[in-house]
């Protein structure tokens, strides 16, 4: 049954509904505009149930004692479980799984740990429960998702705003130059070009303009990180750059994006909690897409289907008030395909940060030698460098596909 007919219409109301509350000076609606919305969310809710059947029967609970910590994705024979490692590990050796059709609870163990990607897999006896249903069919850029509880309800719904990209920056090409915000001219002017990098080894200059990635005309920062993207460490782009001797081809070796120490000020870490409780392991994923979903942090771990029931892959994290992040499918399926860790070693590693776009300008690794004043002003700058992310990554999210 095509479910669009139905569904569009709720989520066009409720999605101008919130726009309208986010204009209002009142942070809180009146009550007969609050009913309206709560009416059309109910609506919405009933909406999806036919599409999130099929996955909900895959979806558990998983908890401790009293307290839920995570969702979980029936795979293999129904006797395993993929779930979010950093909520579950608070507690792995009394972990209880619910479902829909038995709330009485199952004994489950943790039997393998896939820590780069902060994920687990648990193990159950009894009676199989019902596997998840893998579609490796990619979600295309504003498509809407959502995502089931054990009980077939809404748990969260959204629609894809980044494509799949990897968040590790030591797997993501670096340039080493950062731009000039203030330059109006076509192509990125160079504010400053990072020492030891392959920009710099090339011979490129503060004050020079790159026109062009390849055949690829740039406009601006954005679209320097966009031509950018996919790019991998060790690979050579063509850059054709305006000099002061005139119009240059430069060859730029890619290397590995340097790691920085991260200082969040009071306000940048307001920022990022404003929608509610995040994850405590929420960047650094290989592959991923970006969500406006907003789940909260226990309801993750779960399948996440498109609007045809199909689950496309399952949810890592809430990362900030509008952004989560999402496995796809086939990575899923190539991660099981890999033994995972044993659970008695495995760590929880911590985030460092909010993750940044692929194209993530840095900073040069240079004067930080010497502590006070120069200290505190990089950390004012890597806050300006983060909050420039969050920006540049919505900007990204309106463009047109080009």
């Amino acid at each position: 049954m095509d479910m669009k007919p139905i569904i569009y219409p709720f989520l066009g109301a409720i999605l101008y509904h919130s726009a309208a509350f986010a204009q209002l000076e009142s942070p809180l609606p009146r009550p007969e505009e609050q009913q309206v919305v709560d009416a059309q969310t109910d609506g919405l809710c009933q909406s999806l149930q036919p599409i999130l059947s099929a996955a909900a029967k895959s979806t558990v609970h998983i908890w401790a004692g009293k307290r839920l910590l995570a969702y979980g994705t029936v795979i293999g024979d129904g006797h395993k479980i993929l779930t979010k490692w950093s909520e579950i590990s608070r507690a792995p050796e009394n972990l209880v799984l619910t479902t829909a059709r038995d709330n009485s609870g199952l004994a489950a163990r943790v039997a393998g740990v896939y820590e780069d990607d902060d994920l687990a897999v648990l193990e159950t006896t009894g009676s199989a429960l019902t596997p998840v249903q893998w579609s490796e069919e990619i979600p295309k850029l504003g498509a809407f998702l959502a995502a089931p509880q054990p009980n077939g309800r809404l748990a969260a719904f959204g629609v894809v705003s980044v494509q799949e990209r990897n968040l590790r920056d030591s797997d993501l090409a670096y340039l080493g130059v950062i731009g000039t915000m203030e330059f109006t001219g076509p192509g990125v002017k160079i504010q400053e070009v990072a020492t030891d990098s392959g920009a710099a080894t090339a011979g490129l200059k503060p004050g020079n303009i790159i026109l062009k990635v390849g055949n690829r005309p740039i406009s601006g920062l954005l679209e320097l990180k966009n031509a950018l993207a996919g790019k991998s460490p060790g690979a050579t782009v063509s850059l054709l750059v305006q000099t002061h001797d005139g119009e240059k081809t430069f060859s730029i070796l890619l290397g590995k994006r340097p790691s920085l120490p991260n200082y969040p000020g009071d306000r940048l870490r307001q920022m990022e909690h404003m929608g509610g409780p995040l994850s405590q392991v929420r960047d650094a994923f290989t592959r991923v897409i970006q969500s406006d979903m907003r789940p909260q942090p226990e309801q993750i771990g779960g399948p996440v289907v498109d609007l045809k029931g199909k689950v496309v892959g399952i949810s890592m994290a809430r990362a900030d008030r509008t952004r989560s992040f999402i496995m796809p499918s086939a990575a899923v399926k190539n991660l099981l395909r890999t033994p995972p860790h044993d659970p008695a070693v495995a760590q929880v590693r911590r985030s460092a940060r909010t993750p940044a776009f692929s194209g993530r300008r840095q900073a040069p690794q240079q004067g930080l030698q010497n502590p006070g004043d120069e200290e505190r002003i990089r950390r004012h700058i890597l806050d300006m460098q983060r909050l420039m992310d969050h920006m540049l990554e919505e900007m990204d999210g309106l463009e047109p596909n080009r």
